[in-house]
């Protein structure tokens, strides 16, 4: 898995065009699709004060000189407040800058009382993957920060810091008992939000890694005028609870004034550039001979118990599956031309979108529900898509990978390649061994790769006369069917 993992809820509610869910494995499938999305990080500090306004209209602007400006800082700039509205109004440009959201009236202690009960993404994972850790900070608990916090008495979108202010966690409920989104990430990859142009929710929140900032001015893509950023403490900034219709935003420049309202923080993220990968441009994907089977197992050879029968193939043809998956490739490729997330890997954007072009390697499912695994016309990129209804309206979860040097794709949680000379696979699942779909050099045990709750499972493949030459263990993602 992504060694990023405690991202995973970070942007977990990153699902363009669709409505927020607080089921807990809805979010960990949208999570695993904005794990992929993790960046560089830094690590800074900052402190809140308070502006003063002196007379009906305060002008803030710098008051220091030029020559006793800290090295590095951006040349002050002046923006204005209306006391009687308190609009501010952005002198660069001249316009008014949308409101802050309004700060939560709730207590710092009511805040964890509420959102204590929905870190539902650590103890999955620690269920799922007993002796291993998310993160350092361990769950949430009364010991934890409240750094910023918006909404009313009902809505709340909270940023927490852990006791060693390793890990962030944002909070998001439509109601006392509503959570929309629980997330927890790094609190260094957290800082990077402000550096790199990736594309985030509303309710993920920033931090400006500079001392003495009051207010927080952000320009967003799209948007005709600069948001005003609601600051709490340690630098943190919301930007309020999303709508119903939340969509994912591109930060363009991020500015931070002091209580003088001397700007001493000037940020324009830039898109985010990988060292470029070095795989052979000849090197294409490289699958087992297939391998028919002449003895043809229905029980398991050690056990003698019966062998559950593989996942269906899907019903549907072709062209209908790289229709479906055109849908989700779609809003991954978004924002490739933008500094968008996945222009990390050359290889990944030389394959273009999803096309009829694209072969269907693999796919399974019944009715709605479709797990396909795709392969690019230049044979050297898979697309895997999961979908559980027609369209990307609904819940889904994609990724894409690139061939290695070997001729072979990564290790896969979702799917997997045949070894040389199978001919069948059997799976030890905890209900029982079961065989796997075979198809054109792939296969897979069920509608996705990885079953909830299983940390790893033992795959043993057989030879065409059923004599067992493959026996390999394979750590399993979080995963839902």
């Amino acid at each position: 898995m992504n060694n990023d993992i405690e991202h995973m809820l970070a942007t977990a509610a990153d699902d363009t065009d669709r409505p927020l869910n607080t089921d807990v494995d809805d979010l960990l499938i949208r999570a695993r699709r904005s794990v992929r999305r993790t960046r560089i990080a830094t690590v800074s500090t900052a402190v809140l004060t308070t502006a003063a306004i002196v007379g009906g209209v305060a002008t803030w602007s710098a008051t220091r000189p030029e020559s006793q400006e800290p090295a590095g800082t951006p040349t002050g700039q002046t923006i204005t407040i209306d006391v009687a509205t308190g609009r501010i109004i952005d002198n660069e440009t001249g316009k008014t800058v949308v409101p802050a959201p309004p700060a939560s009236p709730l207590s710092d202690a009511e805040v964890l009382r509420r959102c204590i009960r929905y870190d539902n993404g650590y103890q999955h994972f620690q269920h799922a993957h007993p002796g291993k850790t998310l993160d350092n900070a361990g769950p949430v608990d009364a010991r934890w920060k409240v750094v910023v916090k918006s909404g009313d008495q009902s809505v709340l979108n909270a940023l927490l810091l852990s006791p060693d202010k390793s890990v962030v966690s944002s909070c998001t409920m439509s109601s006392p008992t509503k959570p929309d989104s629980f997330a927890r990430t790094s609190a260094a990859n957290f800082t990077t939000r402000t550096q790199y142009r990736n594309p985030q929710t509303v309710q993920d929140g920033l931090r400006v890694p500079v001392s003495g900032v009051t207010r927080v001015l952000v320009d967003i893509a799209g948007e005709s005028s600069p948001r005003e950023a609601l600051v709490g403490t340690d630098g943190y900034t919301s930007l309020g609870h999303p709508s119903k219709d939340a969509k994912l935003i591109t930060l363009n420049r991020i500015r931070g004034y002091d209580s003088s309202g001397k700007k001493v923080y000037d940020e324009t993220p830039k898109p985010f550039a990988a060292p470029p990968r070095t795989v052979d441009p000849s090197v294409t994907v490289k699958t087992a001979k297939p391998v028919t089977p002449v003895v043809v197992l229905t029980k398991d050879p050690e056990t003698g118990k019966p062998l559950a029968p593989p996942p269906p193939v899907s019903p549907l043809t072709d062209e209908q599956v790289t229709t479906r998956c055109e849908g989700v490739d779609e809003i991954y490729f978004k924002d490739l031309d933008k500094g968008g997330v996945n222009t990390d890997d050359a290889v990944i954007k030389a394959a273009g979108p999803v096309s009829r072009a694209w072969q269907v390697a693999l796919k399974t499912g019944t009715g709605d529900k479709l797990t396909a695994l795709l392969i690019s016309p230049d044979q050297r990129v898979y697309a895997w898509c999961h979908m559980l209804t027609p369209t990307a309206k609904g819940a889904y979860d994609y990724t894409r990978g690139a061939v290695q040097a070997n001729g072979k794709f990564a290790h896969s949680f979702d799917f997997a390649m045949v070894p040389e000379g199978v001919a069948q696979i059997v799976v030890d699942l905890p209900n029982g061994p079961a065989r796997a779909l075979l198809s054109n050099g792939y296969f897979i045990w069920g509608l996705t790769g990885g079953n909830s709750g299983l940390k790893n499972v033992r795959v043993r493949g057989f030879d065409a006369q059923g004599k067992q030459i493959y026996s390999q263990k394979l750590q399993l993602d979080v995963d839902f069917d």
